[in-house]
């Protein structure tokens, strides 16, 4: 059958619009079927392609240009150098994520958003999420997509956790001390915690941390808790990639992320 012999490259949903993404694919993005494009002497042209109403025929200048600023990152993840076919795993996973404008703004809002595309791109291909459609598209690429996610996932949150515990041991008792000493000249002056957070020097990270330590706002117990937090979600995150949960596994590394960078804003608000 005609499905059969063209599996292996079949592309399903892709839309005319995305086209412009050819000028940042490589040229075996060239081997992928756009629906609606006249291809004579192609037997992808006589795939059956699958309904997916995720998919959307005229995604925005913005969406495309946010989706596709993913594709050398991804490349890399998946190692595609010297690789036709793990190429291909990346040009199909960056052509059916383009034409998603939902998808596009849920991946675009994770901290880690390759991480989280190849993650996605696993569990799909293992018909745990997604659309028939897509599930379908990235099946023959199942092997790719999960090996990847798992050493990237594994390896970017062992590497997170050390830098926690790292900040836990090292870098909290100075800001500790830093809250003590700051209180201990505060006392008996009239130099207020309004007038301590209103002079941030905008060109110096130090001048903003020793404000805020200055001030009575901030809470070294918080931040501890907060530390803890972040640990639960990274130790979560690889529990569930234990299990061959990798979208959930990257949704919980997000979290934890997100939580630690906003440790830090708190510190410099």
């Amino acid at each position: 059958m005609i499905n059969a012999i063209t599996g292996k490259i079949k592309i399903v949903g892709i839309i005319a619009s995305l086209a412009a993404l050819a000028l940042v694919l490589s040229p075996t993005f060239s081997l992928l079927q756009i629906p609606g494009k006249n291809n004579t002497d192609n037997p992808v042209n006589d795939a059956t392609f699958l309904n997916d109403d995720t998919v959307v025929e005229n995604v925005s200048d913005d969406d495309l240009a946010a989706c596709s600023s993913l594709n050398n990152r991804v490349d890399e993840i998946l190692a595609t150098n010297g690789s036709i076919d793990r190429k291909l795993a990346s040009d199909t996973l960056i052509a059916e994520f383009c034409s998603r404008p939902v998808l596009v703004h849920e991946i675009m809002s994770a901290d880690s958003k390759a991480l989280s595309l190849v993650a996605y791109a696993c569990d799909a291909s293992n018909r745990k999420i997604g659309t028939l459609a897509i599930q379908e598209s990235l099946a023959d690429y199942r092997v790719i997509y999960c090996d990847s996610a798992r050493k990237l996932i594994v390896n970017e949150t062992s590497t997170f956790l050390a830098s926690v515990e790292q900040f836990r041991t090292e870098y909290l008792p100075l800001f500790q001390a830093g809250l003590e000493d700051g209180r201990s000249e505060n006392t008996g002056n009239d130099t207020s915690p309004q007038y301590a957070n209103s002079t941030v020097d905008g060109n110096s990270n130090i001048t903003s941390t020793q404000d805020r330590l200055a001030s009575t706002d901030f809470n070294a117990t918080s931040m501890e808790i907060t530390l803890d937090k972040v640990t639960q979600s990274l130790k979560e995150c690889l529990r569930l990639v234990d299990t061959g949960q990798y979208y959930p596994a990257a949704k919980s590394f997000d979290n934890a992320s997100k939580k630690f960078v906003g440790l830090f804003q708190e510190a410099h608000s």
